[in-house]
């Protein structure tokens, strides 16, 4: 333990944020944490009394972790009022991303309507355009460092609204960053150029070699070879990079200690070539590691392989040994020092947990495993050993894991390092000078990269080698950390391998896995009304399956010109449905019902059939009038789907208590032909509980249905339309009495929904209202006759 005396004591200070971590949200569970903190980590003064001095040590660093998280916590905070239209200047502290008819970067404001503020604030900042001039013009001036100054609308940034949502409030404030800011009128802001400066010149040319990727390389690979080794990671392809996260293949894109590695062999052995001395070549290297960094952007992974870098190359000047647990403690101490909310920062947790899992398991597997080449066995122990210890937060965090991860990495990995990423470097840099000069090996990268990639696709979608899991509890992580150190002692020779310890490994192991792949029968039946906008998204999950009714859809551009296009659009079915989806452990979805071809409901399929599993569907039967919907129709076919036409009297049950009616389209379809009019409409019993899902019905179906269709008196009422006028008729609610009315619909829309008529129609029957604008995402429980619901969102006028 002496001998690595900053590695412990960079565990007693990770102990001490831990704690002050949930110390603010939970003074109780904050105090229990410290004090079994405190407990644990005087233990090996009992084992032995030699370690008294490192055990002091230590929780001298656990103080100081706690303290300065708690410090850190308490100042971190905002006097800007919350909502306000402003004047500002300020100067811009953050690279600017250009996307469509908007950019977006960090603002540091200094004085507000005339007044200098005491301490300067940071505002997320989002400037629209409304011509593509006044985007040219501000492309030229804008950039790290320049000022700015005009009229701001100032706003907190809006709280998640839907289970499994990225909560961009709490990423936002460990960024010391409270509000956001937007900008409508670009013609009234003045311009100041940026002085010249590191930070700022490093960007430009992060800028400009991206810049010049794009006309070296075809798109998608620039925009990886842009990320990969830029840093620039908006430039890279949307689904590009969702198959990646899907391969487990993120980290080749992020900067990482694989990419400082890399750069420090190159630059030592191009040095040596040259005629450096070896002591020279650190040197030099040491001097240009950080300006990578800065130029790449300082990712919190970057920063981490950095300072062991440096630590590693100043050893080896002093001709000292050097030690890699010694190293990994130091570097966590000088980042946990310079901002304590590293900690929370998801490739921090994965940069320093898979460098401890190298430090731990790829010796021992050097030594166990059966390759004859030295190469292809340790290639084999670093996957290995970043697989094992990566798996439970990859799970936690992403949800999806693909078993031919390993695989990719260890095929894939080394493709990238030895022969794409050397000659795109070199490309780069002969780019720089003249094009001309670098489109030789452009050219060549792209022959080698671009079918790679197209494999990589094919294997994303290779659905029976992925599977979801929701985010595993801390008791299931502590079972896994047990089996890691189980691994351990077996690897390192201290646990003997004899039946009776592969007996208590083996039957372990099945029950830690288990309880991950088995998935246990729900009970009672959950409906959430996903907050989405402007469009419907319900999931329905029964004992038995998962029913998606409609899932919305991005907004249509096809009015916008191609300036004001943006690279990844929002889409509520990536953004919203997928990720609440995830979070479930919902992998497959039994039955997708597409009530009728509006884009605000069916809008995003495509994305959906396109990376989740569908094993029926259920459509109104009517030809398709758009091209989406002619896109979904051909995934169908594609997906090989079973499509099933809806019609009034259908019937199914997946259990005695759980039956399914189909209301709507009639046998024959309305005589307006609209699709509103032919919405699939279904009626839910479950448990003495009826619910009834309307799609964009009208009036006419409603009074049609009135009379041909015996439905009775409902619990629950999903009301149609998103409360138009035109829809939820006076005699539809006095016939159904709904006790609860849901409402899916858009904050601030442009249609006006919902119409006050349909809210007073709802409340004259005192039945309650819930809308997905106010309310956010609403859940609702059904259980032995009983309905209860939850709001996601914490609005206090959510009745």
């Amino acid at each position: 333990m002496r001998q690595r005396a900053l590695f412990f004591c960079g565990l007693y200070m990770l102990s001490g944020l831990v704690c002050a971590s949930q110390f603010v949200n939970s003074a109780r569970l904050g105090c229990g944490l410290l004090l079994g903190f405190i407990i644990v980590g005087i233990l090996p003064v009992f084992k032995n009394k030699a370690y008294y001095k490192l055990v002091v040590t230590g929780l001298l660093f656990f103080i100081t972790g706690f303290s300065w998280y708690l410090w850190i916590e308490k100042h971190n905070v905002s006097i800007l009022p919350d909502e306000t239209n402003a004047a500002f200047a300020g100067e811009i502290q953050s690279a600017v991303m250009f996307d469509g008819d908007r950019c977006k970067f960090i603002l540091r404001i200094h004085v507000l309507n005339g007044k200098a503020l005491e301490v300067p604030e940071l505002v997320q900042t989002t400037i629209y355009f409304r011509n593509e001039a006044s985007r040219r013009q501000a492309e030229k001036v804008l950039s790290y460092g320049a000022t700015l100054s005009g009229k701001i609308e100032i706003e907190r940034p809006a709280p998640p609204t839907n289970p499994g949502a990225f909560d961009y409030p709490t990423y936002l404030h460990r960024k010391h960053i409270h509000l956001i800011g937007k900008i409508w009128d670009v013609e009234s802001l003045s311009y100041g150029h940026a002085p010249i400066g590191f930070t700022g010149l490093m960007m430009s040319w992060q800028k400009k070699l991206a810049n010049r990727a794009f006309e070296l390389y075809h798109p998608t690979s620039a925009g990886l070879l842009s990320g990969m080794l830029l840093g620039a990671v908006d430039r890279v392809d949307p689904e590009l990079y969702t198959t990646f996260s899907s391969l487990g293949l993120t980290h080749v894109i992020a900067i990482s200690g694989q990419h400082i590695t890399l750069l420090v062999v190159a630059l030592v052995y191009v040095l040596r070539l040259f005629g450096f001395t070896r002591e020279r070549s650190y040197l030099l290297t040491a001097c240009l590691l950080p300006v990578y960094v800065v130029m790449t952007g300082s990712s919190a992974s970057a920063v981490r392989a950095l300072i062991m870098g440096e630590l590693a190359l100043f050893a080896l000047l002093m001709r000292r040994a050097k030690d890699g647990w010694n190293l990994l403690g130091a570097s966590f101490l000088c980042m946990a020092l310079a901002n304590p909310y590293y900690i929370h920062d998801v490739g921090f947790q994965l940069s320093y947990l898979v460098t401890f899992g190298l430090l731990s398991f790829v010796p021992p597997l050097m030594r166990k495993l059966p390759f004859k080449r030295d190469g292809v066995r340790g290639l084999a122990a670093v996957t290995l050993a970043a697989t094992l210890v990566s798996f439970p937060l990859t799970i936690y965090y992403f949800h999806v894991y693909s078993f031919l991860s390993p695989l990719v990495n260890f095929l894939f990995v080394p493709f990238i390092s030895i022969m794409i990423a050397p000659m795109a470097a070199i490309s780069f840099m002969l780019g720089m000078i003249h094009p001309a000069f670098g489109f030789l090996p452009a050219k060549v990268v792209d022959t080698l990269l671009l079918p790679v990639l197209q494999l990589l696709d094919k294997a994303e979608e290779w659905r029976s080698f992925r599977f979801v899991f929701r985010s595993p509890s801390l008791f299931w992580i502590g079972g896994y950390t047990f089996w890691l150190l189980f691994l351990l002692g077996w690897l390192y020779d201290k646990i003997a391998l004899n039946w009776k310890n592969v007996m208590i490994f083996a039957s372990f192991s099945f029950l830690l896995f288990g309880t991950l792949f088995i998935s246990w029968e729900r009970k009672g039946v959950t409906i959430t009304f996903l907050d989405i906008g402007q469009g419907d998204a319900i999931v329905v999950e029964t004992p038995r399956n998962v029913v998606l009714i409609d899932g919305g859809g991005p907004l249509p551009e096809g009015n916008k010109k191609p300036w004001q296009r943006r690279r990844d659009p929002f889409n509520p079915v990536k953004s919203v449905v997928m990720p609440f989806l995830y979070s479930r452990g919902i992998s497959t979805i039994d039955l997708l019902v597409l009530t009728h071809g509006d884009s605000d409901h069916v809008g995003g399929m495509p994305y959906l059939l396109n990376h989740i599993r569908v094993k029926q569907a259920m459509v109104n039967g009517l030809p398709a009038k758009t091209e989406i919907e002619a896109e979904i129709n051909r995934l169908f076919k594609e997906k090989r789907i079973s499509v099933r036409k809806a019609e009034q009297g259908q019937v199914w049950r997946e259990e005695p208590e759980i039956v399914w009616r189909v209301l709507n389209p009639a046998s024959a379809p309305s005589s307006t032909g609209e699709d509103n009019a032919n919405s699939v409409v279904l009626l839910l019993q479950a448990y003495g509980v009826r619910m009834l899902f309307t799609g964009d019905l009208e009036k006419d179906g409603e009074q049609r249905l009135l009379s041909e269709a015996n439905i009775g008196r409902v619990d629950v009422l999903k009301v149609g339309h998103h409360g138009s006028k035109s829809s939820t008729s006076e005699n539809w609610v006095n016939y159904l009495k709904p006790k609860l009315s849901v409402i899916s619909v858009g904050k601030k829309n442009r249609y006006g929904h919902p119409h006050r008529e349909v809210i007073a129609r709802l409340a004259a029957l005192d039945s309650i209202i819930l809308r997905t604008d106010i309310c956010g995402a609403i859940t609702v429980y059904v259980r032995d006759g009983i309905v209860i619901y939850r709001t996601f969102g914490k609005s206090t006028a959510c009745r």
